[in-house]
């Protein structure tokens, strides 16, 4: 599929998922390079962040929009950066998130607007009872504000044992 096709693509579901009205703007290569720029520096302020288990920044990454949701396997987990706020504030002291990014594709849409797809994997230290890691696929479209780039929705989805 080629680049114009996939912007329509992702057009479209923004618009059907986001309830707006995005128009279809062609993106220079100036303006592409800003959006990969700027979307980049934001997935590196996740990663720094969450690593250093500093939850407030780390929230202000997030779009607090009434269009934010998030998906995690096919379930709609969260409706709001509230809600994301929730699973941060009941981690023990101390936790951290360790989160490495593979194959990341950034996708300008509109100037303003990019989709990220990549591979990911994510360890939680939590120093009572050592953590867990996971890993799999992550989509998440970012919108750029007045403060930088924020995540506005995404989905995470891990790969299920199959059996036989």
């Amino acid at each position: 599929m080629d680049q114009r096709m996939i912007k329509a693509a992702l057009l479209l579901l923004l618009g059907l998922t986001a309830g707006s009205t995005l128009r279809a703007e062609e993106v220079s290569p100036t303006q592409a390079e800003a959006v990969r720029q700027g979307v980049q520096t934001t997935l590196d302020a996740y990663r720094e962040l969450s690593a250093a288990g500093q939850w407030d920044a780390l929230l202000r990454l997030y779009a607090d929009d009434p269009h934010f949701w998030w998906v995690t396997s096919g379930v709609v987990v969260s409706r709001s950066v509230d809600e994301i706020r929730k699973y941060f504030t009941v981690l023990p002291a101390g936790t951290r998130i360790e989160t490495t990014y593979q194959n990341t594709e950034i996708i300008p849409v509109t100037p303003g607007v990019a989709e990220v797809v990549t591979s990911f994997q994510t360890r939680l230290v939590d120093p009572k009872s050592g953590g867990f890691s996971f890993g799999g696929m992550l989509t998440m479209t970012l919108v750029q504000r007045g403060d930088g780039w924020k995540i506005l929705s995404g989905h995470a989805s891990s790969p299920t044992r199959r059996e036989g």
